[in-house]
């Protein structure tokens, strides 16, 4: 096994997804998006089978050609009488929209009256992929590099092509998108290039790295290894010195093909962390026990103590023979020290854990890695799951009102005589109408609908 203080380890690789998903819809050609992307060709075959994105992908494409190829396009229309689905460069791509009952071919229209046609199928287009992307990045900045500007406007549309023709080697696999053309390189080379070159664009700097970074292939590959190599596998978490999301970005990054090989994760727990931790068991098929310790003492917790105490169960008791541990606490090398026989791996943060505590870890032998390098960009449904939960555990104490006794109070107030059918209009009309009203300055109150 690779030990983690090897200079020549790239810790982290950098994810392709959001810019594979431009370099398609814009038309790059298929073979060199499979060719140069070999661990993205799930991504690719799901854009394929995406209707949405096939459209798209073909109106650019179109358009890009269009430009590109204006004269030749021009003489075939105006002396060769030969439309768009005649021409070869066009014939796929005009199919692939007829078959969507999207007709651009038109008698006697010319190759500018074509672009501005297809800008405004583009524009009306563009938000049926909006949810292709991951909502961490700004989409009016992604939507912005397929609308051209004042695409309607002929003289717009001339200097547009023109400034592209003359620049196509600055635009990625000279395919058009609405930028300030720059010699960049292939600015789809990965999501962290592509992003910050975007936010640069709008005079704007994207600061979110964790997104498009995760663990390189021989950290995993490492992660493996060591399960493979052990019989039997926990996970143990120290939750006062972890975080619950980046560990959660760790389990949605690893392969589960690997990773169900692991017997369970234990949870040590304390209340005074976040209650994320109650919903680590929803993004994973390990099974999750969570242990909460309490306190005897409000100063002083016993978490360490307690896990110290699981661990050595589980190595005698149990016949767990291996343990991931999480947590960036040196206390714990005094649990790695006196269990030799034990197999550990020890899963660290890079702001917690000091350089004695890494250490003694190389000296002994024991591998070590971050989880700050996960890519945290696909813990979306963990994030909205924790954030449902708190919500609705706050809106439960802000308001429980009996709306029936209300109503009853309302009447018995006003010492009114009024018949169970006037009860039930008024009940209708106004209480079970009521909605939740949010000023600008984020307040909310009860607002009565006058019908």
């Amino acid at each position: 096994m690779e030990s983690a203080y090897d200079d020549s380890i790239l810790y982290q690789s950098v994810q392709k997804g959001v810019s594979l998903t431009v370099a398609f819809l814009i038309g790059t050609k298929y073979d060199i998006l499979y060719d140069n992307n070999s661990n993205e060709h799930e991504l690719l075959d799901r854009l394929k089978n995406n209707n949405d994105a096939v459209i798209l992908r073909s109106l650019c494409n179109i358009r890009s050609n269009l430009m590109l190829n204006y004269t030749a396009t021009e003489r075939n229309i105006v002396y060769n009488m030969q439309n768009l689905d005649r021409i070869e460069m066009f014939r796929a791509d005009v199919r692939v929209l007829a078959k969507n009952e999207i007709y651009i071919v038109k008698a006697n229209c010319r190759v500018n009256k074509y672009i501005t046609d297809i800008n405004l199928l583009i524009s009306q287009k563009i938000s049926t992929v909006k949810d292709l992307f991951p909502e961490w990045v700004n989409w009016d900045y992604i939507k912005g590099l397929f609308l051209m500007p004042r695409g309607q406007d002929l003289d717009c549309v001339k200097a547009e092509s023109k400034k592209f023709t003359s620049s196509r080697l600055c635009y990625p696999f000279t395919r058009y998108i609405n930028w300030r053309p720059v010699d960049e390189g292939n600015i789809l080379l990965n999501d962290e290039k592509f992003l910050k070159i975007l936010y640069r664009q709008y005079d704007d700097e994207f600061k979110d790295i964790s997104k498009v970074k995760d663990a390189s292939e021989v950290v995993k590959t490492n992660i493996y290894d060591f399960i493979r190599e052990n019989d039997s596998t926990v996970i143990v978490v120290d939750c006062e010195n972890s975080d619950a999301y980046k560990l959660a970005s760790v389990l949605t990054q690893l392969d589960s093909s690997e990773t169900e090989h692991i017997k369970k994760i234990m949870l040590y727990d304390d209340a005074h962390t976040t209650k994320a931790w109650a919903f680590l068991g929803k993004i994973t098929n390990i099974p999750v026990e969570h242990i909460m310790v309490d306190r005897i003492k409000e100063n002083k917790s016993l978490v360490d103590m307690k896990m110290c105490a699981g661990v050595s169960a589980s190595f005698y008791r149990d016949n767990i023979s291996s343990f991931i541990l999480c947590s960036s606490d040196s206390d714990f090398w005094g649990l790695i020290s006196s269990l030799p026989a034990a197999k550990f791996l020890v899963m660290i943060e890079y702001s917690k854990c000091g350089p004695d505590i890494k250490n003694a870890l190389i000296e002994n032998g024991t591998y070590y890695c971050a989880i700050d390098d996960f890519c945290t960009g696909n813990i979306k449904n963990f994030k909205m799951a924790v954030l449902h939960s708190e919500l609705v555990s706050r809106v439960k104490d802000l308001l429980q009102i009996n709306a029936q006794e209300m109503m009853d109070d309302i009447f018995t107030t006003l010492r009114m005589d009024i018949s169970d059918a006037e009860k039930q209009n008024f009940y209708k009309k106004y209480i079970q109408s009521m909605q939740l009203h949010i000023d600008k300055d984020g307040v909310m109150k009860i607002k009565v609908v006058d019908r």
